[in-house]
């Protein structure tokens, strides 16, 4: 009885210890696996982390490469526009000469309807102090010959002295060896207007009669007289008198009508009046 009472207490007891046992085990192996396994959660959740952040930075890389070709895409689309535009716009120019020039033609045939007149325009400016000479685009092979008169819309340019047959060269009324008969507009008072050295927008006028009223802005135009230039053609307006003692001495200049630097079209006459 006595014996199995000890065994019992003693089996009471070894209970209990395993009890007890078991119990710490378990917080020791919860605590043990904490700590084991800490690291590699955290390098664990690194290791995520990085490839959560290299994902997203392929991600968006694909995003600039795919924004970077819209880009070039675009940038070749406008370089082609740009290309386009520039070449309508060089048309635009050309139509809008073409089309002054016509206008100017028309003009100049309006002006001249009186006479026999071939268009044409300027291919060369030969502009010096000693000679101030164009060469047209117009020859013998469009009945040109030398004496022809030339003029612009504006009013006189010279007259042919030598053809080619598909240009002729003109000598200027601003050249210095130009000679023109002209009159006073509204008084036939008669002067001669002559080229100067060193200018090509105006010429001399000379020989005025001494009862001559004449006034800054009278107009100038040829007489018809000498043989070369038709009557009535405009030549320019007088742009200042200088007096001498001697009245007869006296002179003017005469701003020419045509502006010979920028001159392009121009129409000979074939015929006079």
């Amino acid at each position: 009885m006595n014996k199995d009472g000890k065994n019992g207490k003693v089996g009471f007891i070894i209970t209990i210890l395993i009890l007890i046992f078991l119990v710490i085990c378990t917080n020791l192996d919860q605590n043990i696996v904490g700590k084991i396994t800490s690291p590699f959660v955290k390098v664990s959740r690194s290791v995520q982390n990085g490839f959560i952040n290299l994902s997203n930075k392929i991600k968006g890389n694909d995003e600039y490469f795919s924004s970077l070709e819209s880009v070039q895409k675009e940038n070749e689309e406008l370089k082609k526009e740009n290309e386009r535009l520039k070449e309508d716009n060089q048309k635009l120019i050309a139509y809008e000469a073409e089309n002054k020039t016509l206008k100017e033609q028309l003009g100049l045939a309006e002006n001249y309807k009186e006479f026999e007149i071939v268009p044409g325009y300027v291919i060369q400016k030969d502009f010096s102090n000693y000679s101030k000479v164009l060469v047209i685009n117009l020859g013998s092979d469009d009945g040109i010959k030398p004496g022809m008169t030339v003029v612009a819309e504006k009013g006189l340019v010279g007259y042919v002295v030598s053809v080619e047959s598909s240009s002729s060269k003109v000598q200027t009324i601003v050249d210095t060896a130009s000679v023109v008969s002209g009159f006073i507009a509204n008084s036939e008072k008669s002067l001669v207007a002559r080229g100067q050295l060193d200018t090509n927008k105006r010429v001399k006028g000379t020989y005025i009669d001494n009862d001559v009223v004449i006034n800054e802005g009278d107009s100038i135009i040829t007489s018809g007289l000498g043989g070369i230039y038709p009557k009535n053609i405009n030549i320019g307006k007088v742009g200042e008198i200088v007096n001498t003692q001697n009245k007869t001495n006296r002179y003017v200049y005469i701003d020419v009508a045509v502006d010979f630097d920028n001159l392009s079209n121009i129409v000979v006459i074939k015929n006079k009046k």
